[in-house]
């Protein structure tokens, strides 16, 4: 809870025309991150295991009073969202 974080897309990655969406880790999380990636008319391949983002730890001075325990929690692989299920019915 005393850790949050901000995901940014490498500068490098970013002259290929790529965008990632501003992202937040919330203090507490635990898991895989998902990240939207955006792409371009120029066309870029990204590997597995690829370094394309930097992940920004910001220490808090006190820990959060609302550590992150949500749905995605814990999750492993992409996980769709409470909306999207019940939209679809699942």
């Amino acid at each position: 809870p005393y850790l949050a974080g901000l995901v940014n897309l490498r500068s490098t990655w970013a002259r290929t025309g790529i965008y990632i969406p501003s992202t937040v880790v919330d203090a507490g999380f635990e898991g895989q991150l998902t990240i939207e990636v955006i792409g371009s008319e120029f066309p870029v391949r990204l590997y597995a295991g690829e370094r394309f983002l930097h992940l920004v730890l910001v220490k808090l001075e006190t820990p959060s009073e609302r550590p992150y325990s949500g749905e995605y929690k814990g999750q492993r692989g992409v996980k769709l969202p409470k909306f999207f299920k019940v939209q679809a019915g699942i």
